[in-house]
């Protein structure tokens, strides 16, 4: 019987092992010279999660994706507008 990676929950033996990319951890390097982060490295990993953090992954990853497409077609329709302009 595994744990939910994100959450803690045991899985029951009879529910199927549900694995997602989750971040496993984070890198942040810093010079103490100065106050700002010189680069930030983020490690993912394929977890054991139970069925409902595997659903708010499946909607955070959705969402995510429907704001890149969003912002490429406003970008596209930006584009068409200032064609239209220039003629």
């Amino acid at each position: 019987m595994a744990n939910c990676f994100l959450c803690g929950r045991k899985n029951p033996p009879d529910v199927r092992q549900v694995r997602r990319k989750v971040k496993t951890g984070e890198w942040i390097r810093k010079r103490y010279q100065s106050p700002r982060v010189n680069s930030t490295q983020s490690h993912f990993g394929m977890r054991i999660v139970c069925p409902s953090c595997a659903k708010f992954l499946d909607r955070q990853q959705i969402k995510s994706e429907l704001w890149k497409h969003a912002g490429v077609l406003a970008l596209l329709f930006g584009l068409f507008i200032l064609m239209m302009f220039l003629h």
